[in-house]
C-alpha cells in the first residue's frame, strides 16, 4: 500500500502534462519508479495501464472542450496530442461511440464512458464501456434521423403535402426512441451489477429490445407507404425511407450486441442468484430452528410457540427451490407475525425470560430479508431462477431470438391480411384471394410453431414454412403487377428475420 501514495503523485503529473509528451519512461522516472514496478502499480491502483488511462484522460478533456467551447475539433485534436481530424475522429468515436462532431451536437444525450477500477465478478468495465457506446450512437442516429426527416419535409414542401402527418408522425417516433434509449444510458450507467441486481439486467434487455422493435417497426411501416405511393413520390422518398431502414438495421444490431454482452456472464450470474436465493432460504430456516429449541424447554409454557415457529421452518425447508414464491415467504411471515404478537404478550408476563425470545425476531428479519430478494426479481428474473441447472445465457438468447421471430411475421402477417382487404374484389379474383388466404394460413402456422421450438428440426420447420410463404407470395406480387407493390414489400420484410437467422447458424 505504501507504493499508491507515488502513484496518485504520478496522476498529477499527468494532468499537469496532459496536453505535452507523455510516455511511461518519463512519468516512471518522475516518480524514481522502475519502467516494469510503474506500470504495475499503476495498473493495480488505477486499473488501467498507463498510456490507456492518459489516451482516455485526454479524450474525456477533448470532450468537454468540444461541449463547451466554440474551438475546432482540429484545434481541439492538436491541443491534446493528434496529429489530424482523422486520427482524433477515429479515436474518439472507438471510445465513445460517436463522432467528434455528433458529440458536439448531442453531448446532453451522450455518456462518455468512464472505466471504474472498482468491480466485482459481476460486473465489467469492457462490457459497460461497449453498452454505453452502443447506446451513444444510437442515440445519435434516432436523433439525426428525426433532423433529417423534418429537414426533408421543409426542402420537399409540393412533394409531401399528402404525406406530411405520416412523416411529422415518423419524426415523433425517433425522437421518442432517443428520448428512451438515454434513459435506458442513465440506468445502465448508474446500475449497480450483483445477483440481488438481476433484474436490472434482465430490464435492460428487454427495454432494448423494445427499442430495437420500435425502430422496425417505424421503418416497416415508412416502407409500406412507400410502396403503396406513387412512382414519382417513391424517388423522392427513397432517401428518406433508408434512413430509417439503417436506424433499425442497426438497433437490430446492437440489440443482439447488447443482450450478448449482458448475458455473456450469465450462467455465473444465474448460479450466484440461485445460490444467493438457496443461501437466503437456509439461514431463515435455520435461524427458524434455532428460535424454536430457544423456546423448546419442557419446563417452560413456550412449547405451542416453539411448535408454531419449527412449522414455518420445516415448510419452508420442504419447498424446492423453483417452488418458492413471494406469496410463500410472504405467508410465512404473516403467520410468524401472529406468532410474534403471542410471544410479544408472554414477554409482557414474564419479563425474565425475554432473552428466550431474541431468536423470534432473528427469525423474522432473515424472513424479510428471503422476501426482499424475492422482490426485487423481475416476472424473468423469477422464470430463470426455477430454470434447469443446464440453461445457459446462450439458451435465454435463443429463446429471445425465436419470440422475436414470432412478433415481427405477427406484425407481416397482420399487414398482410390489411392489404387483402384493401385490394378486395376490385383486383383480386377468387384464385388469387384463395391463394393469398392460404399463404396467410401458412405463415399463421409457423408463427405458432415459433413460439417455442422444442428441437432442431421443429426450428427448421419454421423456416421451411415461412421461406415457402414468401417464395409465394411473391409471385403474387408479381402477377397484381402495379398492385402488388405493398405485398412484394411485405413478402420480403417478412424473409428478412430468416435471413438473419440462417447467417447466425
Amino acid at each position: 500500500m505504501n507504493d499508491k501514495s507515488p502513484i496518485f503523485h504520478s496522476l498529477a503529473m499527468i494532468e499537469e502534462k496532459i496536453q505535452g509528451r507523455l510516455t511511461v519512461e518519463m512519468l516512471a522516472e518522475g516518480i524514481h519508479f522502475s519502467k516494469y514496478h510503474y506500470q504495475r502499480i499503476f495498473r493495480e491502483a488505477v486499473g488501467d495501464t498507463v498510456m490507456g488511462y492518459v489516451a482516455r484522460r485526454r479524450l474525456y478533456l477533448a470532450a468537454g472542450e468540444l461541449a463547451e467551447t466554440k474551438r475546432s475539433v482540429l484545434e481541439i485534436a492538436l491541443r491534446y496530442g493528434y496529429d489530424s481530424h482523422e486520427g482524433f475522429t477515429r479515436s474518439f468515436k472507438a471510445h465513445t461511440g460517436v463522432t467528434p462532431t455528433e458529440y458536439r451536437k448531442y453531448h446532453s444525450a451522450i455518456r462518455f464512458p468512464k472505466r471504474r477500477k472498482e468491480q466485482c465478478t459481476m460486473e465489467s468495465p469492457k462490457h459497460m464501456d461497449e453498452l454505453t457506446k452502443a447506446l451513444n450512437s444510437l442515440i445519435v442516429q434516432a436523433k439525426e434521423t428525426a433532423a433529417e426527416t423534418k429537414k426533408f419535409q421543409k426542402s420537399n414542401v409540393q412533394a409531401v403535402a399528402f404525406y406530411g402527418q405520416f412523416w411529422e408522425f415518423a419524426a415523433v417516433r425517433a425522437e421518442k426512441m432517443a428520448e428512451e434509449l438515454e434513459n435506458i444510458l442513465n440506468s445502465a450507467v448508474t446500475a449497480v451489477w450483483g445477483a440481488d441486481e438481476i433484474s436490472t439486467r434482465f430490464l435492460l434487455v428487454k427495454a432494448i429490445d423494445s427499442i430495437a422493435f420500435d425502430a422496425n417497426v417505424t421503418a416497416f411501416h415508412v416502407g409500406l407507404m412507400i410502396a403503396r405511393a406513387m412512382p414519382e413520390h417513391q424517388v423522392v422518398f427513397q432517401p428518406l425511407c433508408a434512413c430509417y431502414d439503417r436506424l433499425a438495421q442497426n438497433a437490430r444490431i446492437k440489440s443482439r450486441k447488447m443482450a450478448e454482452f449482458l448475458y455473456e456472464l450469465f450462467d455465473l450470474i444465474l448460479q450466484d442468484m440461485r445460490k444467493q436465493a438457496k443461501q437466503k432460504i437456509q439461514s431463515a430456516v435455520d435461524s427458524g430452528r434455532a428460535a424454536a429449541e430457544m423456546l423448546s424447554n419442557p419446563a417452560l409454557p413456550y412449547g405451542y410457540i416453539a411448535d408454531g415457529i419449527m412449522a414455518i421452518a420445516k415448510g419452508l425447508h420442504s419447498l424446492a427451490l423453483e417452488d418458492v414464491t413471494l406469496s410463500s415467504l410472504t405467508d410465512a411471515a404473516c403467520t410468524l407475525e401472529t406468532i410474534r404478537f403471542a410471544a410479544y404478550l408472554d414477554i409482557l408476563r414474564v419479563p425474565q425470560h425475554r432473552q428466550l425470545f431474541d431468536g423470534v425476531s432473528d427469525f423474522k428479519e432473515k424472513l424479510d430479508e428471503a422476501a426482499k430478494f424475492f422482490r426485487d426479481l423481475t416476472g424473468d428474473s423469477l422464470r430463470t431462477l426455477g430454470e434447469t441447472e443446464n440453461d445457459s445465457g446462450g439458451d435465454i438468447i435463443e429463446k429471445r431470438i425465436y419470440k422475436n421471430l414470432s412478433t415481427q411475421e405477427g406484425v407481416v402477417l397482420f399487414c398482410l391480411k390489411g392489404e387483402i382487404q384493401k385490394l378486395g374484389d376490385a383486383h383480386l379474383n377468387a384464385k388469387q384471394k384463395t391463394a393469398l388466404n392460404a399463404i396467410c394460413n401458412k405463415i399463421d402456422g409457423a408463427i405458432k410453431a415459433s413460439h417455442s421450438p422444442a428441437n432442431e428440426y421443429e426450428k427448421n420447420k419454421v423456416m421451411e414454412l415461412l421461406c415457402e410463404a414468401y417464395d409465394e407470395l411473391m409471385r403474387e406480387a408479381k402477377e397484381l403487377g402495379p398492385y402488388g407493390g405493398a405485398i412484394q414489400y411485405l413478402a420480403q420484410k417478412g424473409k428478412m428475420p430468416l435471413n438473419c437467422l440462417m447467417e447466425k447458424s
